[in-house]
Order: C-alpha cells, then sequence, then structure tokens
C-alpha cells in the first residue's frame, strides 16, 4: 500500500507538459507501428509519406491538448477528416481523435463538450460504418454511445477536479483562519501578560517608592518608623519578584522542567487581601477591609480577578488620592460576588495628610497614570462575564465596584466568627 502511495505521488510530480508529450509520442508511435505491421482492407490507398505526415501530426498535436484543449480538437478532426478523406486506414487515428474529445469534456463546460460531441461523431461514423460489421442501426447506437461514454467520463474527471479545487481552497481557507486564530490567541495572550505584568510592577512600586519616601522623611526623626518602612519595602519588593518569576516561568516553561527556580506559589487571591490592605495602611493611607456575607470557595480565575482588581484600585489611591481613606468591601452573593472600593479623594483628609508624615510623604511622591489599569480591570472584569464601573462618588471620592457571576451553591460549613469578617483599620 505505502509503495501504491509512493509511486502515485511519484507520478503526480511528474510536470504536465512532460505527460502530454508522453503521450503524444505514445499514440503517434503505435498508429505508425500499426499502419506498418498490416495494411487493413478499408485501407484502398497505400500508406504513403502524406499518411505519415498526417498521422504524425494527429498525434503530436495532443501535446497541447491541456493548454489549449479546444484548438486541439479542432485540429485532431480536421487531419482525421483529411486523412480519411484520402482513403487511408479509417480508424487509424481514432485514438487521437477520442482522446482529444475527452479532453475538452474534462476541461471545458458542457456546451463545449456537445459541440464536440457533434464533430467527433460524423468522423466516428464514417469510419464504424465501413469497419463494423452488422446493422446500420446497431452501428449508428453503438457510435453513439461511445461518443457519450467519452463525454460522460470527461465531465465527471471535470467536476471531480472542480470538486479537488474547491477542497484544495476550503483547506486553505480554514488553513488561515486556523492562523488567523493563533495570532489572535498569541495577541490575546501577550495582552494577558502585558495586563499581569502592569498590574504586579505598578502596585509593588508604588508601595515600595512611597515606603522610600517614608523612610527617607523620618530617618532621623522615627527611626523605628523608618525601620518598619524598610522592611516593608523588603517584603513587597521580594513578592513581586517572585509575581514576576511566576509570570516568566509560564513564558518559558522549558527552562523550569528540571524544578530549578520554579516558583510554586499559588497566584495571589482573596486570601490575601488582608496583607495587601494592610500593606497600604502601612503607606500612609487609612484602609479598612470588610467581607460580608458566607464566604465559599471560588475559582482560582475569579480569585485572582478580585485580587488584582483590589491590587490596582489601590495603587490608583496611591497615585491620585495620597493619604485618603480607602474602604475595601466584598459580598458574597448567591450567585455573584460583589467588589467595592473606594476612597475620599484627594481632599478628603486633608487635616491627615497635614499631621501624619506618611500623608505628606504619599502626597510628594504622587504621580499621573496613563489609564491602562481600568481598562485592565474592565479587560479581567469582561473575562468573567462581569460588570464593573468606577467613577468619582458624590464626596469627591472614587469609587470601583464589580460584580462576577458565580455557580450557585451551598457554602461550606464554617466557623461562626467567619460570616462576617471583622473590618480591618489602618
Amino acid at each position: 500500500m505505502l509503495r501504491l502511495r509512493d509511486t502515485a505521488r511519484a507520478l503526480a510530480a511528474i510536470p504536465p507538459t512532460v505527460v502530454d508529450l508522453a503521450i503524444a509520442a505514445a499514440v503517434t508511435w503505435l498508429s505508425l507501428s500499426t499502419a506498418a505491421g498490416s495494411y487493413p482492407p478499408s485501407g484502398s490507398r497505400p500508406f504513403d509519406a502524406l499518411a505519415v505526415l498526417l498521422t504524425s501530426a494527429t498525434g503530436l498535436a495532443l501535446v497541447a491538448r491541456r493548454s489549449w484543449p479546444l484548438a486541439t480538437m479542432a485540429a485532431c478532426a480536421a487531419l482525421v477528416a483529411v486523412f480519411e478523406a484520402r482513403g487511408y486506414w479509417l480508424s487509424l487515428n481514432q485514438l487521437a481523435l477520442q482522446l482529444a474529445f475527452f479532453t475538452v469534456a474534462s476541461r471545458r463546460g458542457r456546451g463545449w463538450t456537445a459541440l464536440a460531441a457533434a464533430v467527433v461523431y460524423p468522423e466516428l461514423m464514417y469510419s464504424n460504418i465501413h469497419e463494423w460489421v452488422g446493422s446500420a442501426f446497431n452501428i449508428y447506437l453503438g457510435t453513439a454511445v461511445r461518443v457519450v461514454a467519452i463525454g460522460v467520463i470527461g465531465d465527471g474527471a471535470r467536476r471531480l477536479t472542480e470538486n479537488h479545487a474547491l477542497t484544495a481552497d476550503y483547506n486553505g481557507q480554514l488553513l488561515l483562519k486556523q492562523r488567523d486564530r493563533e495570532q489572535r490567541a498569541v495577541l490575546l495572550e501577550r495582552i494577558r501578560i502585558a495586563r499581569e505584568l502592569h498590574d504586579v510592577t505598578a502596585h509593588h512600586l508604588s508601595v515600595i517608592a512611597v515606603q522610600a519616601g517614608l523612610a527617607r522623611f523620618v530617618l532621623e526623626t522615627d527611626p523605628k518608623t523608618a525601620d518598619q518602612a524598610l522592611r516593608t519595602i523588603s517584603e513587597v519588593g521580594s513578592e513581586g519578584l517572585a509575581e514576576l518569576r511566576r509570570l516568566i516561568s509560564l513564558l518559558r516553561p522549558e527552562e523550569d522542567d528540571s524544578g530549578a527556580g520554579a516558583d510554586d506559589r499559588p497566584a495571589p487571591g482573596i486570601a490575601q487581601l488582608p496583607v495587601l490592605v494592610e500593606r497600604v495602611g502601612l503607606s500612609g493611607t487609612p484602609s479598612r477591609y470588610a467581607i460580608a456575607g458566607r464566604p465559599r470557595p471560588l475559582p482560582a480565575g475569579i480569585e485572582l480577578c478580585v485580587y488584582r482588581v483590589v491590587q490596582e484600585s489601590l495603587t490608583n489611591s496611591l497615585k491620585h488620592a495620597p493619604g485618603s481613606s480607602v474602604d475595601v468591601r466584598l459580598e458574597y452573593e448567591p450567585e455573584h460576588i460583589r467588589l467595592t472600593v473606594s476612597d475620599t479623594g484627594p481632599d478628603g483628609h486633608a487635616a491627615a495628610r497635614t499631621e501624619h508624615p506618611r500623608s505628606a510623604v504619599a502626597q510628594a511622591t504622587a504621580h499621573t497614570g496613563s489609564g491602562v489599569g481600568l481598562a485592565g480591570m474592565r479587560e479581567r472584569a469582561a473575562l468573567y462575564n462581569g460588570e464593573i464601573s468606577a467613577g468619582r462618588t458624590e464626596a469627591g471620592g472614587f469609587e470601583v465596584r464589580l460584580i462576577l457571576p458565580i455557580d450557585a451553591c451551598e457554602p461550606e460549613a464554617a466557623d461562626p466568627g467567619a460570616a462576617q469578617q471583622p473590618a480591618l483599620n489602618r
């Protein structure tokens, strides 16, 4: 079976021009060798030089059958007509004529096939009526059956070729669509990675900047506070490097096959929110974290989405409303989880900022953002069919509201104190 397939592939790889040359040479050689071997009674005229010339021209005309099927058909029909009219062997060149007719049927429409059949049939009949034995009706019918059979086979070959072309075109379109999907997947993955990098670096660097400014501000007057700020910088830096290492390990997993340098810690989730809020509180932003409803296990993707939204919201508060009070509230509902992060705005705690050194440092290190964070939060929410809104409050602060749908399920039994977690005040 493999040999047959290899042979078929080898034959299919032969250029069409070479195939046509071989066919034309074979038909010409067969006609000339047959004429040289015997001369039938139907050929009253001797096979002279003109007969050799006509026979050779009829066979060689098949070289152009693939490129110009109609012209080849016309040339073969004309040469055979002259050959028969001169009284040579009537059926000698019928093979070339029928092959030219088959080419028209296999490469042109049915209209051209019918026209070619109208030309071929009389020439074949003229030969068959002199050579075939039997009634005239049978000869007419037999010739018609032969012409129709050649036309039907040729038409079937044409439709098969068209189907193959349509299949190849369809496969090409599928391949293009597949490549487009792959490119789109790569683009979406790049966007996801860029969003992760933005969330990780923006938050951690903002906290580090605020804590570094605080440490410098109170280095001589309050060494204990400066030491705590430096410890926070160390913790935040290590945590940021760990998250970056985790992202890099996802991008280049082949380098971590041995397990060396791989970070096995899971992605951050809701359990890490208290630490996140507390750390922001140490940066001079009074913060409060509360949970309502009965906590339950959530998919890792939803937990990461909630964590990143809180992280980005707190980062924006550090940047644009330094020293303001921030409230983070997480509510568990039967079919949704609702998150609200709100601050009091840059003017909400002016007195506190002027009285506390941390607030003064936070205000000094504030800077404008690019707006990428809000777009990233919207993309995250859309990924889980959630809704997110962000905007100014009536009191002049800023509020981010996130609603994520979750499967309605019975919360696991938890200890009574977990149903309503005490608020963390900073």
